[in-house]
Order: C-alpha cells, then structure tokens, then sequence
C-alpha cells in the first residue's frame, strides 16, 4: 500500500516533517486571517485589529500543537482519560483567560460601543464582538463556568480550527500507523525467511563437515579429527544454545572444543595453560557464549598478530562462592591498537543486563592482557 501524497518518498524524513509544518501553519495563519470574526476587527480598527488576530493565531497554534503532540499522545492514546479530560478543562479555562484579558486590552485601545444586553436577537449575539465583549464583562474572568454561550463562544473563537486540523492530524497519523504496521509485517516475513535460511546453511555445513570427517578419518587421520572438532562447535552452536541458558558443564566443554582447534591451528607457537574443572553440578547453568569471547581476544590478540613463541593461561574456578575466570595472554612487541576492543564492549553490555552482580577486572600492560571475571553462585544456577 503506497499512499504518494502522504510518503512524498522523494524527500527526506526531516524535510517531510518540515513541509507538514509549515502546511499546518500556514493552513491555520489562513483560516484565522479570513475568519469573519477576526477579519472584521481588522477592517474596522487596522493595526490594533491585526495585533489581536495574530494573538488569536498563536493561541490557536499552541492549541494544536500542545494538544496534538503532548496532551494527545501521553493520555489519549494511553487511555488515561482522568488526566485527559483535567488538561483539557485547564487548557480551555486557560484559553478563557487569554481570550478575555486579550478583549480587555482591546476594548481599552479602540473602545467597544455599549450594547444593551437584549438589544441584539440571540441568533445574531455570537457574531456580534462587542456584545460578547460586555457579556464576558458582566462574568467576570470565569464567566465561562455560569454562562453556557460564554462557554460555547470560547469553543468558537478559539478551539475551532485547531479541532478541525487535529481532525485530519489523526486521520493522516491513522494512515501512516496502517503503512507502517503493513511494512513492519513485511519486514517480519522478510526476517522470519533470512531467519530459516540462516538455519539451513549451517545445517548443510555441520553435514558436509560430518562427510568430509569420514573421508579423511583413514586417509589422513589429523585432518579428520580437525574436522570432528569443527564439527562438535557447531553443534552445540546449532543445537545446544537454544534456551536462554545452558548446564554450564556444556559450556566449559565448548571452549576446551574451541581452544583444541586453536592449538591444532597455532602448533608449538603457543604455550598454553588450562585449568578448567572436569566436572560441574548440572544445577549450575549459564547464559551460552558469555565466556567464550574471552578466550577468542586472548588467542587474536595474543597469538595470531605475533610469529614469536606467545603464551597464554586460562582458569575457571567454581565453588560456593561462584564463578571465577582469570584469563591472560601474552601481548606481541607492537601491539594492534584498541586490543579486545569491540568484542570486550559486547561482553560487558551482557554481563550488565544479565548479571548485574558480576565484577571484571581488566588488565592491559605493555606486555600482558588479563581479564579477571566473577559472577556471584545465584547467577550462575
């Protein structure tokens, strides 16, 4: 559903807000201008005149404004209608107000004829400025509460136009919701078929490495265990991290999986220290690949930017207490600038949203990068 007019797809979404702007504005500069009401002031005493209508165009402009894009939003599509209708009795008592002491100033400049109250037939009185004028006199500034035609001319001269523009404001906003829920479906198939394909590829992978492990397991026995370990990452990539959290036995065996195929890769250029604890209570869980990234900054930054013998030395210690990490590796003679930059950057965004109790420690000296990390026992059931 392409609506042209309403998209103008042609211009930018600042210049588009921009241009209803300034429609709305000059729209209302118009309808105000050329209100008999108003126009009649102008014609009869001039520059005063023009001075009133441009104080009843800013008023009315506040109106739509304030109405349309805060007291609307914030209680009427909330459903919030005690608020609602508080603000609405105060902005419209507020307007009063102004309307009155803007009459006042008025009268004081040009002089209103005096009218006798019952000399001009009901039908006409609301047209007739200085009669409502010396009516509004007779009320005082709240005179809006004990007579109904106050109350109603109030509506006429001031709540007018911006109803009828906050009219079409909410037609044209109902229209831009239905194009945008149209295209958020769109973009929800769209994800949903990237999401299937992303499921099939992997899939096909994890099978051709399976393939090729049976080729290579006589023939050449290293290649094929390479392969087997491939081949278990992504599988508990694929079929073991589904759940929010995952038997934190699993994960420890990921990442000896992981530096298994790190140390087939790096040879003997890499001395590596692992302490990792042969077994852990399947009531202990933690959320999958939160420690993995870790590991991967301490082989790219430790070993593969250098070609001298590098080291590093990995613990993970869980007791009563809970989790504890302490990871470090060696740094090459001219380190890459920002070392475990973005990936460090995602890791504490997670621990700050699912482990708001954790604490890490980072060390980065000239020769050496550690990482210190501990997540509290209830954290990590």
């Amino acid at each position: 559903m392409k609506l042209p007019l309403v998209q103008l797809p042609f211009l930018t979404g600042a210049a588009r807000r921009l241009l209803a702007h300034a429609i709305v504005i000059l729209a209302l500069y118009i309808l105000v201008s050329a209100d008999g009401l108003t126009a009649s002031l102008i014609y009869r005493y001039g520059d005063t005149g023009q001075w009133f209508m441009n104080g009843q165009f800013l008023l009315q402009l506040g109106i739509y404004y304030g109405w349309g894009y805060w007291l609307f939003p914030r209680f009427l599509y909330r459903f919030r209608p005690l608020p609602l209708l508080a603000l609405i009795l105060l902005t419209y008592t507020g307007v009063y107000l102004a309307n009155y002491a803007g009459f006042s100033w008025l009268h004081q400049t040009v002089g209103f004829p005096d009218h006798g109250l019952l000399s001009v037939p009901r039908a006409k009185s609301w047209s007739n400025l200085s009669l409502m004028w010396h009516r509004m006199e007779q009320h005082g500034p709240l005179g809006l509460f004990t007579n109904v035609s106050l109350f109603g001319w109030n509506f006429l001269l001031s709540f007018t136009y911006p109803a009828l523009l906050l009219a079409f404001k909410a037609l044209y906003d109902n229209m831009a919701s239905q194009i945008s829920n149209a295209q958020l479906k769109q973009q929800n198939m769209q994800l949903e078929l990237g999401y299937l394909k992303s499921q099939i590829n992997p899939h096909f992978l994890f099978n051709v490495l399976n393939s090729v492990y049976a080729l290579t397991e006589e023939d050449c026995p290293p290649a094929a265990q390479l392969v087997h370990q491939l081949s278990g990452l992504m599988q508990y990539t694929l079929y073991e991290t589904a759940e929010p959290t995952v038997p934190l036995q699993k994960e420890l065996q990921f990442i000896r999986d992981y530096i298994a195929l790190e140390k087939t890769r790096t040879g003997k250029r890499v001395d590596l220290q692992v302490c990792l604890p042969e077994t852990v209570n399947d009531s202990v869980h933690i959320v999958p690949f939160l420690l993995i990234p870790f590991v991967e900054n301490a082989f790219k930054h430790g070993v593969q930017r250098s070609a001298r013998k590098s080291w590093i030395k990995l613990a993970v210690v869980v007791d009563k207490a809970g989790l504890q990490l302490t990871i470090s590796n060696s740094k090459p003679v001219t380190p890459e600038a920002g070392i475990g930059g973005l990936g460090l950057v995602n890791v504490r965004k997670r621990l700050a949203l699912l482990y708001p109790g954790h604490v890490l420690q980072v060390v980065n000296e000239p020769d050496c990068y550690q990482v210190d990390l501990a997540l509290p026992f209830d954290a990590v059931r």
